[in-house]
């Protein structure tokens, strides 16, 4: 059987749901690989290897300082198993990443590299700097061609992205693909063999993530939802509770009493299945952060059918919602849009139905992990 191991020593128990601990599990259920993931113990606990990520196993190893801008930990971990690993991940094209990778190949000359960027599109549309200081920019973007040769496949999330990224860098034409982020379908299966029917779902705007996170301004969707004229819908937040966000809803609901049972502050959820219980109630999912590289949050929520309210500044956004078919972006932190739009999908009951199961199609197409490693699989294999 063949190794897969995944690079990232700082995942957490919450990565294992991504695309860092989805891949490795995807690569082992649907490609018949061994898949390990090289982290340090970040995290108490590690219980999604119990659910979402059971295909996937932890090689542990211990922080021992670092050799310039690289882990020891990482270099001594390739050193001591490269013969045994066929391929080996890491995710974004860092200088670490590829120092890692060379010091990979050097071990194992016939081994795979594979890089999974996790890019803004924007981010491919500059110049990618390794250093503020010319001269070690110079001697790093030497290694990145040597780099670019030991490569056997990098991926992104988007087709605007693959498609920068080959402009970017002809090397990589053939070794580029699309890898998008997605659902663990199987896992979804199992434990919603039926989703509420339209008819059944509530009217809840939900919005899920870190609530209060200076770089995700889920204030904007919270002053605009109580400037919004809406009735009978609640906002739903889930997710851990940071800056001060709780107190900011106290003085919304001071300002609208109106609001005091229509927003609701749920807090972190830890159990997988209640999380995806919020996406199977509510209809509508809205986030605002002024960035995204993908935003799975998305997915999820489309799984369950429900219609999407992203911004400008989301990468993937275009691509996850066929083209706006599935759902809107408004311009980076513009409130009256966001109010706008708020109120005309809310009151407009048809156009949520009809998004309903084109939104659940769209993922089964497109987005559900089983399918996404495929082209991976063939290119690892070829």
């Amino acid at each position: 059987m063949k190794n897969f191991t995944t690079i990232f020593p700082f995942a957490e128990n919450v990565h294992l749901i991504k695309d860092v601990g989805q891949v490795a599990n995807s690569i082992a259920l649907e490609g018949g690989y061994e898949t390990k993931l090289v982290c340090f113990k970040n995290s108490e606990d590690y219980s999604f290897l119990n659910s979402e990520a059971q295909h996937l196993k932890i090689d542990f190893i211990k922080p021992c300082g670092k050799k310039l801008f690289m882990e020891r930990a990482i270099m001594r971990y390739i050193e001591e198993n490269a013969k045994k690993i066929d391929i080996i991940h890491f995710f974004h094209l860092t200088k670490e990443t590829i120092y890692y990778a060379l010091h990979y190949k050097k071990h194992n000359p016939n081994g795979k590299v594979y890089v999974k960027m996790d890019v803004y599109n924007e981010m491919l549309e500059q110049e990618i700097k390794y250093s503020k200081r010319p001269i070690f920019n110079w001697i790093h973007k030497q290694k990145e061609k040597h780099f670019f040769k030991q490569l056997t496949a990098i991926s992104v999330e988007n087709p605007i992205a693959l498609e920068l990224l080959k402009k970017k860098f002809p090397l990589l034409k053939d070794k580029a693909l699309l890898l998008t982020n997605g659902v663990n379908d199987q896992f979804l299966e199992k434990q919603f063999p039926t989703l509420k029917a339209f008819e059944q779902k509530e009217n809840i705007i939900l919005s899920v993530g870190r609530i209060g996170a200076s770089d995700k301004n889920f204030e904007m969707l919270l002053d605009a939802f109580g400037k919004a004229t809406i009735k009978d819908w609640k906002l739903v937040f889930v997710g851990p509770i940071e800056s001060e966000f709780d107190k900011r809803v106290e003085r919304i609901i001071v300002r609208y009493p109106n609001l005091k049972n229509q927003i609701e502050l749920v807090g972190n959820v830890e159990d997988r299945k209640e999380l995806y219980e919020h996406y199977n109630r509510s209809k509508i999912c809205c986030l605002t952060s002024p960035f995204e590289s993908f935003g799975i949050t998305f997915i999820e929520a489309m799984y369950f059918g429900n219609y999407v309210i992203g911004t400008t500044g989301m990468s993937s956004f275009n691509y996850i919602t066929n083209n706006f078919e599935l759902g809107k972006a408004i311009d980076v932190n513009d409130e009256n849009a966001l109010i706008g739009l708020l109120e005309k999908v809310s009151n407009d009951a048809i156009i949520l139905e009809e998004n309903y199961q084109k939104a659940k199609n769209r993922i089964s197409d497109k987005f559900y992990w089983s399918k996404i490693v495929t082209p991976l699989i063939k290119k690892l294999s070829d």
